[in-house]
């Protein structure tokens, strides 16, 4: 009986092996059955996969987000151009 209930629930180092295929839907047939029951079972991997997903979701937004303005910068381009413009033969 262990093993029927093993075979049909999956374990903790399959579904940790295949999260990430699973979350990006590339898991097929039986073994997305398995990891989807697994997960339905078992709060420690739930908690796994969760975590999972917000590592993937910041990931995500890095890559679109704009960096914040620095004025200080664009002060001191425009100065340093300033001071090669004043400095240079003429």
């Amino acid at each position: 009986m262990r093993l029927l209930t093993h075979l049909l629930n999956g374990s903790h180092e399959e579904t940790a092996r295949s999260m990430s295929d699973y979350a990006e839907g590339d898991l097929r047939g039986y073994r997305r059955f398995r990891v989807a029951r697994h997960l339905a079972r078992c709060e420690m991997c739930q908690a796994a996969f969760r975590a999972f997903l917000a590592t993937l979701s910041s990931l995500a937004a890095l890559g679109r987000r704009e960096p914040d303005p620095k004025p200080e910068l664009v002060d001191a381009v425009v100065e340093r151009i300033r001071a090669e413009g004043d400095s240079s033969p003429a």
